[in-house]
């Protein structure tokens, strides 16, 4: 199902796009939602079997421009619909309508200020690199209005202002480790415990934890080691895996509980990795907040 429609009071004059599947699409497994924003390009959510419950929500790494190919959001969707999962492929053509419909989105914000559109004008082609002369009153204008008519002249979301707009765009509070659980997922471990670990984590560790979560929580040595062999972002070599997730270890042993649990059990009788189910969903919610703040993370 495809609605579309104007909601200022959460988006304001930016573009945005919601496609979701409900659990009846999904083998009765949960929903999926695709969110695609303007400025901020696309991210999902994997939905329980009430829609209204978020499982997890991230930043949807497999597409890399806001404007994508819809053949490219189609093979995206599928995977995530019939497998619950993200494809490995790396998306980055952009879509062949993406200029025009950039031109589009700018004449809208600079209508909604009253200016003169940039783009077609009775069937005239649009014309880059055109400008615009904006006057602006000091004495009749705000400051909030004349900055956000100057941000839709340069094709910039409005700032958002209050009192003199009748519908002002909700601003949204940051995301933070704040917004995380205290409560014990497992052996007094919290989320808050779980999202500090990530966030001392050396990078190469970090993403190798992130894998092992994404397939379920179990992994061979032979399956981590080859998935990072010839990874296109991160590349370990194989004999250095086990080096890596060291900086696991040290950090547990500062920010864990004051027990003898493990994050990451490492069983050398079957070689594989092994993460405690209880805390799958708990490190899933982790990961997509440093999504969101990736300031929050160690990157040396």
């Amino acid at each position: 199902m495809v609605r579309a429609n104007i909601n200022s009071l959460r988006w304001g004059l930016t573009g945005y796009m919601l496609l979701q599947w409900d659990a009846s699409r999904t083998h009765g497994h949960g929903g999926i939602r695709l969110n695609r924003e303007e400025h901020k390009g696309w991210s999902y959510a994997l939905l329980g079997l009430n829609p209204d419950d978020v499982l997890l929500s991230s930043i949807l790494t497999s597409i890399e421009t806001s404007y994508a190919d819809p053949e490219t959001i189609a093979d995206v969707a599928q995977e995530l619909v019939m497998r619950r999962r993200l494809p490995q492929a790396r998306y980055r053509t952009e879509w062949l309508g993406a200029k025009q419909a950039r031109a589009v989105a700018s004449d809208f914000r600079r209508n909604a200020f009253g200016l003169e559109p940039l783009g077609s004008r009775m069937g005239e082609e649009i014309t880059e690199g055109e400008g615009v002369q904006l006057t602006i009153d000091t004495q009749q204008d705000t400051y909030e209005q004349a900055i956000a008519a100057v941000q839709a002249a340069y094709g910039f979301n409005p700032a958002p202002t209050t009192g003199d707009w009748s519908e002002a765009p909700a601003l949204e509070p940051r995301s933070g480790p704040h917004d995380l659980s205290d409560d014990d997922l497992w052996k007094d471990w919290t989320e808050r415990m779980l999202f500090d670990t990530l966030a001392a984590l050396m990078p190469g560790a970090r993403t190798v934890l992130r894998h092992i979560v994404e397939v379920g929580g179990t992994a061979t040595y032979d399956d981590v080691q080859a998935h990072f062999a010839d990874h296109p972002d991160t590349p370990i070599p194989k004999n250095r895996i086990g080096g890596t997730l060291t900086s696991i270890r040290a950090v547990r042993r500062r920010i864990g509980p004051d027990n003898n649990t493990r994050l990451l059990e490492l069983d050398d009788r079957v070689r594989g990795y092994r993460i405690e189910p209880a805390l799958i969903d708990g490190l899933q919610r982790t990961f997509a907040l440093a999504d969101a703040r990736p300031d929050l993370l160690r990157r040396d």
